[in-house]
């Protein structure tokens, strides 16, 4: 082992820093602190819907909630309803019109507003249609409102482009009388309200001429007087009431989200408030917890929520289908959930608010490889800060409501990319905050915060990065211990700086985590899990214990001392490919791996355990987070990905915590997210069942009875069941009560069709329940069935007799007949059969390509790893080339994608060129490609690798429509293992992906093999 030491100074102002931390060392049980609201910084998860879902191919402007639970949403193509599983499109001609918007009126009633075409009711079963034809005063309707009188008696309102408002009286709509003292434009928006100015008082918005009103009981519309509004498009109107103090929100387009109360009138604006965008429309309120409520607009840039003036703004790298949020409507389910319909400029999305126990809490490194550290802490004045470190995106500080984020591009920081974030203890109990960075610098970070970068022994390097760190006291002495990525663990102790490897390290050791363990005796032992093994420091030495001491892979990642139920330690170690390994260290001279007993992990690089105060461990994957919840048996479990919320399924290292409310953080490769077992609801209510649609012979029928007349052939049944959250797990079981001996399988089909039923009368019973197997009451669907004139008895007695007669010399005719038909009718289908094998066949080959290289595409290559009959033996290697042409994206924004196409081209030829015979060639994705080698070593693989990426350099690519000439060089990454089980061949796919990263780490223009290994540093031309 070789020991650096610094000059005095810059060993001194380091160990300062560990002795002398940037916070007070207060006992965080000694201070009352507030858990970070998650209202506050969460962001809700969404599912969205689209064409392929039923939806037309345009924008979506508006969104309402039946009183039966269907969904309807309105766009320029008309009116669309969500059953549960489909969105379908009216079929009456006199929908397919232009919708504006969509209204529920207080007695459930469904109302559509055309924008040139009148409006429509629905009656639960059909439109009804007013226009001009019909007395309407107005064809332009914009939106509809309602309003409610001192005695309880409402009133509906419908807004106009044209003519002012339209009042409905009778079953009639009229102009209002007091339209005269309207501006002459357009009536956007509506509301009442209560008590504000100490009297009940109608509103609306104009297109140009800002805010109006009139007192109730009172005639003629007055201007509300304010310059901001004075010639202001206000888009939506909502009356709200907060601690019994009344406020008028209002979107205004062009100005801001505003609210009118008894203390005026004040706007969050873009400047001063964070409001992402002045274009705003609808607004919807929704209750929280505490009793006060969050409030939730529609705008361009994204779904706004704001609550006590803090801004959140979730869009498209939230989940959104788009930022161009048109309409909203906010609706509460029978079952108490919060649903949030948005309608989008690329389909409708829908959140349920409280659904999920997950959320979205940052968007850092979602550009890049996502978050790579995360922090909590006191915030010092009772409540709590977050930080987060991510790749390419620096740190993140979440403290009183808002983000702040610290850079390399402002300044902040020397590198982009966050490795690490840590706190260590010192001896005085005071504590001092770290970040590690990609490139190996170290930070100490201050109240300010004040990034301050600390001199450290270490060769930086593009691949270097502090991973971990740790401080303890150990004979007296205090002492700091850092993990590094390439060069393995440093201490710094009496202000001198040691470097410290293991027996059996070959090349770069990789030191992920570092963990100390304090024996009964009193006796302090390291910990580090490294991509050696398992390696332990005595004091003296650090010893590696691997596959000879029974791990099953030592390639480790995480690591964590859980306590057993007997009380013993044991360490939970995260691996690259055999998930958790755990190992018993009540000795820690002599560790004893333990039986894997615990649940299969969803994939086998598991990063991390994390036991929170109840027992429950949180293991963090690459396929999603499992969280094993301790019973008398052992471990029941529950994986949660992307369907129950999570960002991304993809974990990152040393990026996990449980925080004080036993919440659990993990950074993704998307960002930080976060789990909540407090907010995981067991949902008990069972959904509406409901008949869709009837159809005889494809013709739709009225309800709730289906009547078959004499000659109908085929009678369909549709239904739905509308769950509003995992709608796609409902399942739907039937039975024709007597016809069917017994009910149908439970099957996620949602209507029934019989053809040819006999005459008589049925009952269809229809049963559905939920993802949550919630059963829904059944539904009976009565059916009868005409008896044809030749089906009644006495006519069948007679056609009997009749057949009886004519049977012996039909049927020697007919058998004759038959015989011929037969033999001509299997020549045909021995035709047929031919036709459709040569189609198949054609239709195989062309699955298998590649439209634009000719080249074999990823599905062929992911089965050629998966079929162990095209594997060598599994002492023969196979290597794979993945390859990735350099800065292609710079090279379509220059020339274009037609050049793109040209060059992605070249890139296959000269792989072709290059490869062997019995090579794959494919193209992997994108700009990516792979080579697959039978046979090959990675020595060769490695040379094969660089003569591609030096034939690509030299090799001319044309620039289509120009004379130009450009050329592209290649990264390359090479791998090789032998393939025995399908398990090695994604193996080798990581491996090969890996080491691609690396060489695009290193500079482009490389080829990097297993644990960095080289050929020449940058290739380049003969």
């Amino acid at each position: 082992m070789k020991s650096h030491i610094l000059p005095a100074m810059q060993a001194l102002i380091l160990l300062l820093c560990v002795a002398m931390p940037v916070m007070a060392g207060v006992n965080p049980s000694a201070v009352l602190v507030h858990p970070l609201d998650l209202q506050d910084i969460g962001a809700p998860v969404f599912t969205n819907f689209s064409p392929r879902d039923g939806l037309p191919d345009t924008v979506t402007v508006a969104i309402r909630t039946d009183r039966d639970g269907f969904v309807w949403a309105a766009s320029p193509a008309g009116v669309f309803r969500y059953d549960g599983r489909h969105w379908v499109g009216s079929d009456d001609p006199a929908m397919a019109h232009w919708v504006d918007s969509l209204w529920v009126d207080r007695q459930g009633t469904l109302w559509a507003a055309f924008r040139s075409d009148g409006l429509a009711r629905y009656d639960g079963t059909r439109w009804h249609v007013e226009n001009r034809r019909t007395g309407l005063p107005s064809q332009q309707v914009r939106r509809f409102a309602e309003t409610v009188d001192g005695s309880g008696a409402s009133t509906l309102w419908a807004l106009t482009w044209d003519r002012g408002l339209m009042v409905r009286r009778g079953g009639r709509w009229q102009a209002d009388p007091d339209n005269a003292d309207l501006p002459p434009d357009s009536i956007l928006s509506m509301a009442q309200t209560g008590n504000l100015d100490g009297r009940r008082r109608q509103w609306v918005g104009t297109g140009t001429s800002g805010l109006w009103y009139r007192d109730e009981g009172t005639h003629g519309w007055h201007k509300w007087q304010n310059p901001l509004l004075d010639t202001a498009q206000v888009e939506y109107l909502l009356d709200t009431t907060r601690h019994g103090r009344e406020a008028l929100w209002l979107s205004v387009f062009g100005v801001g989200l505003c609210r009118l109360d008894a203390d005026g009138l004040h706007c969050l604006t873009r400047k001063n408030d964070g409001l992402p965008t002045l274009e705003i429309y609808d607004i919807a309120a929704t209750p929280l917890p505490d009793g006060d409520a969050a409030l939730w607009v529609s705008s361009r840039a994204g779904l706004i929520r704001v609550h006590d003036g803090h801004v959140q703004v979730f869009d498209r790298r939230h989940g959104l289908p788009s930022n161009a949020v048109r309409g909203l409507n906010a609706w509460r389910s029978p079952g108490g959930n919060e649903v949030i319909w948005l309608a989008t400029e690329s389909g409708v999305s829908r959140t349920v608010l409280g659904a999920s126990a997950w959320s979205t809490a940052s968007l850092l490194g979602s550009g890049s490889i996502g978050v790579f550290g995360v922090l909590m802490e006191p915030d010092g004045h009772g409540g709590e800060r977050l930080w987060v470190g991510a790749s390419d995106d620096g740190i993140g500080l979440f403290e009183d409501g808002h983000w702040r984020q610290f850079t390399a591009a402002h300044g902040d920081l020397p590198a982009p990319s966050v490795s690490m974030l840590a706190v260590t203890t010192g001896a005085d109990g005071a504590r001092t905050r770290w970040a590690g960075l990609r490139g190996g610098e170290l930070l100490r970070i201050g109240d300010g915060p004040v990034f301050q970068r600390q001199p450290t022994p270490w060769p930086k390097s593009n691949g270097e990065a502090v991973l971990d760190t740790l401080a303890r006291a150990d004979a007296g002495h205090q002492e700091q211990w850092f993990a590094l990525r390439q060069s393995g663990i440093y201490r710094l102790r009496d202000g001198q700086w040691k470097a410290f490897s293991a027996d059996g390290v070959r090349g770069q050791w990789r030191v992920v985590k570092l963990l100390e363990q304090t024996t009964g005796d009193g006796r302090s032992w390291l910990w580090a899990t490294t991509n050696e093994g398992l390696a332990r420091f005595d004091g003296t030495r650090w010893t590696l214990l691997g596959h000879a001491a029974g791990l099953p892979d030592t390639n480790l990642i995480g690591l964590n001392l859980i306590r057993d139920a007997a009380g013993h330690p044991v360490l939970w170690l995260g691996t690259s490919s055999a998930g958790i390994t755990r190992v018993d260290v009540r000795d820690p001279q002599h560790p004893v791996v333990l039986p894997d007993t615990l649940p299969r992990a969803p994939d086998p690089t598991a990063y991390s355990a994390l036991a929170d105060s109840t027992g429950r461990i949180y293991i963090c994957t690459n396929n999603g987070v499992q969280q094993l919840t301790p019973t008398a048996a052992g471990y029941r479990e529950q994986v949660f990905t992307r369907r129950d919320g999570m960002l991304n399924d993809e974990c990152n290292t040393d990026s996990q915590l449980i925080d004080s409310q036993d919440r659990f953080w993990t950074g993704t490769l998307s960002g930080l997210v976060v789990y909540d077992p407090h907010r995981e609801v067991s949902d008990t209510q069972p959904k509406p069942l409901r008949i869709t649609s009837l159809q005889v012979d494809g013709q739709s029928m009225p309800g709730p009875a289906v009547h078959l007349p004499a000659g109908a052939k085929t009678v369909k049944v549709g239904f739905a069941l509308l769950s509003w959250y995992r709608e796609g797990e409902s399942r739907f079981r039937t039975q024709l009560l007597g016809f069917d001996a017994k009910p149908s399988p439970w099957t996620a089909e949602d209507s029934r069709t019989f053809s040819t039923l006999p005459p008589g009368s049925y009952s269809l019973r229809v049963e559905a329940r939920d993802h949550a197997g919630n059963a829904s009451d059944a539904i009976m669907v009565p059916i009868t069935v005409d008896a044809q004139w030749w089906q009644l008895l006495s006519v069948r007695i007679a056609a009997v007799l009749g057949l009886l007669v004519l049977g012996y010399g039909v049927a020697l005719l007919r058998t004759r007949t038959l015989r011929a038909q037969r033999r001509a009718l299997e020549r045909r289908v021995d035709e047929r059969t031919a036709e459709l094998h040569a189609a198949n066949a054609r239709l195989l080959e062309l699955s298998y390509h590649d439209a634009l290289t000719g080249l074999a595409n990823r599905r062929r290559l992911l089965e050629q790893l998966e079929q162990p009959g095209n594997a060598h033996a599994p002492t023969t290697s196979t290597a794979l080339i993945f390859v990735d042409v350099d800065y292609f994206k710079d090279y379509n924004d220059r020339f274009g994608h037609p050049a793109g196409d040209e060059a992605l081209r070249g890139v296959a030829a000269t792989l072709l060129r290059c490869a062997p015979d019995d090579a794959l060639v494919a193209r992997y994705g994108g700009e990516e490609f792979a080579c697959l080698l039978p046979g090959t070593d990675t020595a060769q693989a490695m040379r094969l690798a660089a003569r591609i990426c030096v034939d690509m350099a030299e090799r001319e690519i044309p620039v289509p429509g120009t004379d130009q000439i450009e050329r592209v060089t290649l990264s390359a990454g090479v791998a090789s293992a032998p393939l025995a089980s399908v398990d090695d061949a994604y193996r080798l796919l990581r491996e090969a992906d890996k080491a691609l990263y690396r060489a695009k780490l290193d500079g482009r223009n490389r080829v990097r093999g297993p644990d960095g290994a080289t050929t020449d540093d940058r290739l380049t031309s003969a």
